[in-house]
């Protein structure tokens, strides 16, 4: 209640008519006051009250009224308010409101709020009472804090940025903050260059002409500007400096100071320079496409403004164009070629028409919104097609987009035709160039890859043998050979499939191309898709260089996959698809490379039960299962033994420079009846090892090991040397000898490329098994 109703006969004693006038007025304005009001007496009890009080504090009118003023005060100071109201008490004086104080309140509902208080004693008819304006601070604190935030946020973005010189300047130019870009960039520290002038930064040209106080004053002007030019670094060099000057204004629109960005455009500015002096020999002699587009790039941006820029060339197809943005941001959202169809689109339009077509509002244009949407999902509204011609022929479309509306001056179509006629030409000889590039790419790696096929010594100059069984195979390459069809060559390890493979290239029309072979067992599954398809540079860690895959390198010719059942089902779709679209693309690449290949495949294992166990594809399977051959195992040919083992010896013999004239009748006939489990190659590894032990003309073969299956071998107690040598004295000894000798010149060393089995020309389990059957323990020779 407001005070001059306190009950106090003193009251009866003001003057009738002041109290009349007063009363109301008072009463009207406690009851409407936006700020809250307490009044207390001077043991802090409260007196009174108006509505804005109750409804801060959450109390009805009567609860407050009469209670101790603290329990409106938070309870961390509650205790020491007593102390403060007796010294106020004690010394009564208005405190105004925003003194240096942060009082909060404390709310019936225990919420405690921020709030300036201030405080009038005044003197009523009941005595002397204090008058407390509360008001309610939330929004300002908040405001406060949200703009210490945001100074703090921005000082740190200023201070963290290092490619940009940001700093605030006093309206006479004189530095006031200085960020680390600025110190890189200018090389001045923050100690050496705060409160000196800015007109250091310029060159000796400009100072003596007054450039720094005219830019000073039209920045005062325009609000903004913007220009680029040279300036000096503290060690006196000069770069091309980028630079935004902005002016700083109070709340009463004084001027307090400027802000000056700056950055260092040196490099580009180098680059447009280069790039308009040489534009034309630059395009002309550009080899590869990718590297024309920030070259033209620059030159739109030189006289066209815009906000991306794309080159559209046609596909081989001839149906669709890929498209690239040139430079830019943009470049970094689309970093993959767009395809877009010719028909239908404003590039399409213009490749046709070989016109240029403008359109002030893409999205009215009347074209499909796949036509444009690789411009307006960049916010572009208005755009710009040129063909670009070279002879007579239309080879694709530069375009120039923006983000406002509106059309192209004729003067900008003009430019941009003109610039559209040199990069048609360089683009043309791009096409022609790159197809150069790559056909010498081709050739490199198919020399490179063939002088590795000659350097893998081919035992075999021809096929040799003339059972019927070899016969029969011999019959069917001779059938399939003239065609086209895939052929897949099954038969067990060893039985020279990769034999008949050459020899079915060798007959067939594309004798002479190249024939490509790929082990599908000897690469890993993670490489063997790159061996397969190639890869671009980049396209995963470790390629560095952009590499031709196997079918490509046998474009036009014969592609020869061994072990094709190791072939992990993933990879298996891929090659299908090759084969029968005839076109692949590389890893990391985008465009579709033609391959036309004759395929035949080989494998050990049965396809058609790992078809059944779903661990080979099906479709693959009748792909590749057109012309099937098979293999005959050295134990069907047994008549061609001899035949191979009297080439074999030739071929071994004369690789060591030994003369060997005969192969023993005995030798012979343990050769014809081994059943060679391991085929041809078995064979000739063994004849080899004969060689190798043979110091005469008569071929001397170990032919104990012919003696016994390896199982028999792995469960045959071992004998010493004496023993063996005892039990068959010519055969064994000179064999002994030779290992022992062996053994001491590698120190016992059995592993290794210079190790005993390396010498002797077999496996290391070989010799060990054999070493453990003579008792031999090659630890004594170390």
């Amino acid at each position: 209640m407001p005070p001059s109703d306190f009950p106090d006969s003193e009251a009866a004693r003001s003057p009738a008519k002041l109290a009349e006038a007063v009363h109301p007025a008072w009463e009207n304005l406690f009851d409407i006051s936006p700020d809250a009001i307490l009044v207390t007496d001077p043991q802090g009890i409260i007196r009174g009250a108006n509505p804005r009080a109750s409804e801060l504090f959450g109390y009805p009118p009567a609860e407050l009224l009469g209670k101790p003023i603290e329990i409106l005060i938070p309870r961390q100071f509650r205790a020491g308010h007593p102390r403060h109201r007796e010294n106020y008490e004690a010394h009564p004086r208005t405190r105004q409101m925003g003194a240096a104080f942060r009082l909060s309140a404390l709310r019936k509902d225990g919420a405690e709020i921020p709030v300036d208080i201030m405080l009038k004693p005044m003197d009523s008819p009941g005595g002397r009472v204090t008058l407390s304006f509360i008001r309610d601070i939330t929004e300002q604190r908040q405001a406060e804090q949200a703009a210490r935030q945001s100074d703090q946020l921005i000082r740190s973005m200023v201070s963290g940025i290092r490619d940009y010189a940001i700093y605030v300047l006093d309206p006479q130019g004189n530095v006031k903050t200085w960020n680390p870009g600025a110190e890189r960039t200018k090389g001045y520290s923050e100690e050496e260059i705060l409160g000196a002038h800015f007109s250091r930064f310029f060159t000796h040209e400009d100072q003596e002409r007054g450039r720094p106080a005219e830019l000073l004053h039209l920045a005062a002007e325009r609000g903004r500007i913007e220009l680029e030019g040279w300036r000096v670094r503290k060690d006196g060099s000069r770069f091309w400096a980028n630079v935004v000057l902005t002016v700083m204004h109070d709340d009463t629109g004084a001027l307090t100071g400027f802000v000056k960005i700056t950055r260092d455009f040196t490099d580009r500015k180098r680059a447009d320079e280069a790039v308009m002096l040489q534009l034309s020999s630059a395009l002309l002699a550009n080899m590869d496409v990718s590297k024309l587009l920030d070259a033209i790039s620059a030159s739109i941006r030189e006289v066209i403004p815009h906000d991306a820029a794309t080159l559209a060339i046609v596909n081989e197809d001839a149906t669709s164009f890929a498209v690239q943005f040139l430079g830019g941001d943009q470049d970094q959202l689309h970093r993959g070629r767009a395809r877009l169809p010719l028909e239908g689109s404003p590039a399409g339009k213009a490749f046709f028409s070989r016109e240029a077509v403008s359109l002030e509002n893409l999205d009215a244009a009347g074209f499909s919104v796949d036509a444009v949407q690789h411009l307006t999902s960049l916010g572009m509204r208005s755009g710009c097609w040129v063909p670009l011609i070279h002879h007579g022929e239309a080879v694709g479309v530069l375009a120039a987009a923006r983000r406002t509306e509106g059309a192209f001056s004729p003067h900008e179509i003009e430019m941009l035709t003109q610039i559209a006629g040199q990069v048609a030409v360089a683009v043309s000889n791009a096409s022609v160039l790159r197809h150069v590039s790559e056909l010498r790419d081709r050739l490199t790696q198919e020399k490179k890859y063939l002088e590795e096929e000659i350097n893998l010594e081919n035992r075999f100059e021809d096929i040799v043998g003339d059972s019927p069984s070899l016969r029969q195979v011999l019959k069917e390459i001779e059938t399939v050979a003239p065609t086209d069809a895939t052929v897949l060559i099954q038969g067990e390890t060893g039985t020279g499939k990769e034999l008949l493979a050459r020899a079915i290239h060798r007959l067939s029309p594309r004798s002479e191309s190249t024939f490509v072979k790929l082990n599908c067992a000897a690469i890993p599954a993670g490489l063997l898709e790159s061996e397969l398809f190639g890869h671009e540079k980049g396209a995963f860690t470790g390629a560095i260089a952009r590499k031709m895959g196997r079918l490509e390198l046998a474009h036009e010719g014969t592609l020869f996959l061994d072990e094709i059942g190791e072939m992990p089902l993933e990879l298996q779709p891929k090659l299908l698809r090759a084969i029968q679209e005839r076109e692949i693309e590389r890893l990391g690449g985008s465009r579709p490379i033609p391959v036309n290949i004759r395929l035949i495949a080989a494998t050990n294992r049965d396809l058609a039960a790992m078809v059944a166990e779903k661990q080979f594809r099906a479709d693959l399977f009748y792909r590749l299962k057109v012309f099937p051959i098979f293999a005959p195992p050295l134990r069907e040919r047994a008549g061609d033994i001899a035949l191979l083992a009297q080439h074999f010896v030739a071929v071994h013999s004369r690789r060591m420079g030994k003369i060997i004239e005969s192969i023993p009748d005995s030798v012979m006939t343990a050769l014809t009846q081994w059943p060679w489990p391991g085929n041809i190659r078995e064979l000739e590894n063994f004849l080899e090892r004969c060689v190798i032990l043979t110091r005469g003309p008569v071929l001397y073969a170990p032919l104990a090991e012919l003696e016994m299956s390896p199982a028999d071998e792995e469960s045959s107690a071992p004998v010493t040397a004496v023993a063996a040598a005892a039990a068959d004295p010519t055969l064994h000894e000179a064999e002994v000898e030779h290992i022992l000798r062996v053994l001491r010149e590698t120190r016992g060393q059995i592993g290794g490329d210079d190790g005993a089995a390396a010498r002797l020309g077999v496996k290391r389990t070989t010799l060990n098994s054999k070493l453990q059957k003579l008792g031999i323990d090659p630890a004594k020779f170390r």
